[in-house]
């Protein structure tokens, strides 16, 4: 790790520590280590056995997420397969299921599972939020936002913004 992302993972400890919970916002330029960072402090705090840890992420980063944990920390994660209902372990291994239900029980201590199924409300989505994790990580944060726009619904939480505001309740760090 370069000392700017050791110092997010003290930073991750210190906030721990001091306050018994850790909610932090990660925002930098592109390429210069977010991924790590956060994969870093998730790897710490299930070392630290504060629970499971759920990377929510868009459809096209979950594999990055999962090749980065392996090859730069040496951490084995799964990824969900939304289509297939199944866990896809690092060597791309398909571990069974016996469907919707077990997104909440995740082979590894950390499980990658797309944003995008939380967009829409369904089995897997309220499977996840009836599990207590002990880190959540949201990668691409800026689409967890207010509708916006004009009209009676301009301040209602996207689906993504109510799952997270849910989750946090639910979740130590």
């Amino acid at each position: 790790l370069q000392p700017w992302q050791r110092s997010f993972v003290t930073l991750f400890l210190e906030h721990r520590e001091t306050y018994g919970k850790v909610r932090l916002l990660l925002a930098d330029e592109v390429g210069v280590g977010k991924t790590l960072s956060l994969a870093a402090s998730a790897m710490v705090a299930t070392l630290l056995d504060d629970g499971p840890v759920l990377i929510l992420c868009p459809s096209t980063l979950t594999l990055q997420w999962q090749v980065e944990l392996a090859d730069k920390l040496g951490i084995p994660s799964a990824v969900w397969s939304s289509t297939k209902k199944v866990w896809i372990d690092p060597k791309g291994h398909v571990i069974k299921t016996r469907g919707p239900e077990d997104i909440a029980r995740c082979p590894f201590r950390i499980a990658i599972v797309s944003t995008g199924l939380i967009f829409q409300s369904s089995e897997e989505r309220r499977h996840l939020l009836e599990r207590r994790y002990g880190t959540l990580v949201l990668d691409e944060a800026h689409k967890a936002r207010r509708r916006g726009g004009l009209g009676a619904q301009k301040q209602e939480a996207n689906n993504l913004l109510d799952f997270m505001m849910r989750a946090a309740h639910r979740t130590r760090h």
